[in-house]
């Protein structure tokens, strides 16, 4: 039962003979073997650019929309710090007039005073502020409408030119229709 090996016996005895070492012979590759699946040939030039064109606009799409993100934050902390500000106002007066009416006066004290003109200029802040974004939308409006306008006269100009060349194509078809139509000049006839 002992296979003979090219190795020397083990210095034990034992009951089995080892078992040989398995020995794998590497093979030299160029390619890759068939049973990988289907090669994919390498793209065209034109099939690379008009993927990367794109790509591009995808990317240009994503910094759209995260600046969007970004802007509508950027109002979303705006509204929240013009709100935290207006209810500190609003609180500071509550707790002066809380004060004033525990200490039994009718008296307007230097702290409701105080509490009176911060809630003041933050209303004054928050109508400026609604001023400005109101003119912004106006003028947006308008130079949409001019836009539009625009738009509209150009549309109107390109459906103009159409209409003159499928007359002019029209007249062309009509005379060569006609100069088919003509018998030839018979000097003999007339």
């Amino acid at each position: 039962m002992s296979a003979p090996h090219s190795r020397t016996a083990p210095p034990f005895p034992t009951r089995f003979p080892p078992a040989p070492v398995l020995e794998l012979l590497r093979r030299q590759r160029t390619a890759p073997p068939a049973d990988w699946g289907p090669r994919f040939p390498a793209p065209s030039v034109a099939d690379a650019e008009r993927l990367l064109r794109q790509m591009e606009q995808g990317l240009v799409e994503r910094e759209r929309t995260v600046t969007e993100a970004e802007a509508r934050l950027a109002e979303r902390l705006r509204d929240l710090a013009e709100s935290e500000a207006l209810l500190r106002a609003r609180e500071a007066l509550f707790a002066s007039a809380q004060a004033r009416r525990n200490e039994g006066r009718h008296v307007v004290t230097h702290r409701e005073a105080e509490a009176l003109y911060q809630l003041k200029e933050e209303l004054d802040r928050q109508e400026a502020t609604l001023r400005e974004s109101r003119q912004a939308l106006r003028e947006r409006e308008k130079f949409l409408e001019e836009s539009e306008t625009r738009l509209f006269a150009k549309v109107q100009e390109q459906q103009e030119k159409e209409i003159a060349l499928e007359q002019r194509e029209e007249d062309l078809q009509v005379r060569a229709a006609s100069l088919a139509a003509k018998p030839a000049y018979d000097e003999f006839r007339e």
